[in-house]
This record gives structure tokens, C-alpha cells and sequence, in this order.
């Protein structure tokens, strides 16, 4: 997964380096503004103001691209929890159906592997702990794989163990997805030319305040708020599980503990 400042700090300190970054910004713009009040001109004022509206609409759409490429992420994330928990009971009731002893063993390893999966949905970004469990999970794949296709050439025809290996397939392969998604993360550069943007848009705010000689203290501060709270919730969403959004483990609690 993805390192550094981003990805292993905590949302509410991005979010107030940010608005300090921005609020600097605003006042060395001001006193750059201040600076210059004397030798600009009425008309080069509104040239500014139009600059000032062009770059806050740039900002605008880099926040809404990043926020959709962020969401989209996440609601894969969410959707594939849900998909492999269906495709893992689906496996499980099938074997079943299965005589003993294989039927028995199958379903035993599919308990185990339940409960590695629900593991590994709520033990937080700790990339060490994913990595075990993934190893886990690869073991027990391949083990529970075995037995299945061991009773499958005792009897090739057999329908039920033919639909079974058909949802293990689908569930194996849904954890890989898994796996490929937590990497699957807002590019670092993508979020850091919005913050280089904001910082670019705050200084011209402030700018424009210092040609009008006074400052305005509540405008200001609504809008780094308002730009800073949407940063923090664009790295939220790209981190699901360690984040104060995460993506719901439901689906797979619930096949923890079915029956």
C-alpha cells in the first residue's frame, strides 16, 4: 500500500496542516496585496478577481474528480466484502450437501477460512497483519482446493461438486480482488496537486484582499475550512479501513456466524 505523509498520518492532522498551509497563504498573499495596492489600478483589480473566480473553479473540479475517483474506490471495496461473503456461503451450503468424510472436512476448512476472512476485514491498515493473513488465506485455499478436487475425480460427473468448485472458484477469486483493491489507492500526486491548487487559490484570496486594503477574517476561514474538511475526507475514503469512513464488514460478521 501506499506510504508516507498521506497514507500514515491521521485524517484530522492533514486536514490541520492543511488549513494552517492555506491560512499562511491567505496572509502572505495579503501582505503581497497590501504591498501592491498603491500602483495597481481599478481595472487590473477586476482582472484579479476574475483570475481569483477561474482558479477557485479549477480547484472546484479537482476536488470533485478526486472526490469521485476516492468514492469509486470505495464502494468497490464495499461491494467486493459483500460479493465474497455470497460466493463463500454459497461454497459453504454446497459442500454440504457433500457425503462424509469429504463433506465434513470441506466444511470444516471453510469455517477456518471464514474466520481468517473476518480477521482480515477488521485488523485495521496494519500492512504486516494483512500479509499474514493473506498468507493464511492462500493455505487454506489450496488445501481446501485439494479435497474438493480430490472427490471430483472419484466421481467427474457428480453435479453438486461440480456447482461447489464453481463458488469456490468465484470466492478465491473475489479474495484477490480484495487483496488488489487496498492497493488500489488515489494516486499521492492526484491529492497533492489539489492541495498545491488550494494553497495557489488562498494566496490569490488573500491577494485580492490586500488590494481592497482590509481583511475578511470569516470569509477567509469558511472557505479553508470548507477545503481542508474536504481534503481529509478524500484521504478517508482511499484508506477504508483504518479511516473514521469505513467500509461495512457486515456481510462477512454475519457469515462468522451463521449456524
Amino acid at each position: 500500500m501506499n506510504e508516507g505523509f498521506l497514507y500514515g498520518t491521521n485524517e484530522v492532522v492533514i486536514q490541520c496542516v492543511l488549513l494552517a498551509l492555506m491560512l499562511i497563504a491567505v496572509e502572505i498573499g495579503f501582505r503581497l496585496g497590501r504591498k501592491a495596492e498603491a500602483n495597481t489600478r481599478p481595472e487590473t483589480k477586476a482582472q484579479i478577481a476574475i483570475v481569483e473566480g477561474a482558479l477557485l473553479g479549477v480547484l472546484a473540479l479537482l476536488l470533485g474528480f478526486t472526490m469521485s475517483m476516492a468514492a469509486s474506490r470505495f464502494e468497490t471495496r464495499k461491494q467486493l466484502v459483500l460479493d465474497e461473503a455470497n460466493a463463500i456461503r454459497t461454497a459453504f451450503l454446497r459442500a454440504q450437501l457433500l457425503p462424509a468424510p469429504e463433506g465434513s472436512e470441506i466444511t470444516g476448512l471453510l469455517r477456518r477460512y471464514i474466520e481468517v476472512r473476518a480477521r482480515y476485514g477488521t485488523s485495521g491498515d496494519d500492512f504486516g497483519s494483512l500479509s499474514d493473513l493473506h498468507a493464511q488465506t492462500e493455505h487454506l485455499q489450496m488445501e481446501v482446493w485439494t479435497r474438493a478436487t480430490a472427490y471430483a475425480q472419484k466421481d467427474p460427473n457428480e453435479v453438486t461438486v461440480g456447482f461447489m468448485l464453481q463458488s469456490l472458484n468465484e470466492a478465491f477469486d473475489l479474495e484477490t480482488a480484495r487483496w488488489t483493491a487496498i492497493h488500489n489507492q488515489v494516486p499521492p500526486n492526484v491529492i497533492y496537486v489539489n492541495g498545491l491548487v488550494a494553497l495557489l487559490a488562498t494566496m490569490l484570496v488573500g491577494y485580492a484582499f490586500g488590494l481592497d486594503g482590509r481583511r475578511n477574517l470569516f470569509s477567509t476561514c469558511v472557505l479553508v475550512l470548507a477545503i481542508s474538511m474536504v481534503l481529509a475526507v478524500i484521504v478517508d475514503l482511499d484508506r477504508p479501513r483504518s479511516g473514521f469512513i469505513r467500509a461495512n464488514q457486515q456481510p462477512m460478521m454475519d457469515l462468522l456466524h451463521q449456524p
